[in-house]
């Protein structure tokens, strides 16, 4: 799924407490460049972008996206209602990943259990049919 925080989402985390920022940029094998910045000189996320044509895909992995805009109260209010709808869909996403490993790791252990009493039936049985044998 691609991350979709802008760079405008950046500023906005940053807004009031960094004016000035490093930039390293990288160009791959394939001639595509990317780029993380991080605020000069202050504390503060590095975020992770590649370039396609006059576009931005932001790398950093979600749950590091989240997790640095949801710092403070005071960052939250800075936020623009684009930003946290996207939140809200990031998180949402998230929770239904979850579900759905938690539900197939639920199923597998079930699974794993008919088979464990299936062979200690087996088991069993065999044992009392030793029994009558002797």
């Amino acid at each position: 799924m691609m991350n979709r925080f802008a760079l405008e989402n950046y500023f906005q985390l940053h807004d009031g407490k960094a004016i000035d920022f490093r930039i390293r940029t990288q160009k791959d094998q394939n001639n595509q460049y990317s780029f993380c910045i991080h605020p000069q000189d202050v504390d503060g996320e590095t975020w992770d972008f590649k370039v396609i044509g006059n576009f931005l895909e932001c790398t950093t992995s979600t749950s590091e996206t989240l997790s640095s805009l949801l710092i403070d109260a005071e960052t939250f209010s800075n936020l623009d209602k684009n930003v946290l709808f996207l939140l809200i869909k990031q998180l949402a996403n998230k929770v239904n990943e979850l579900e759905t490993v938690n539900t197939s790791q639920r199923d597998q252990l079930f699974k794993r259990v008919e088979e464990l009493e299936q062979f200690q039936r087996k088991y069993e049985t065999a044992q009392e049919y030793e029994r009558d044998r002797s």
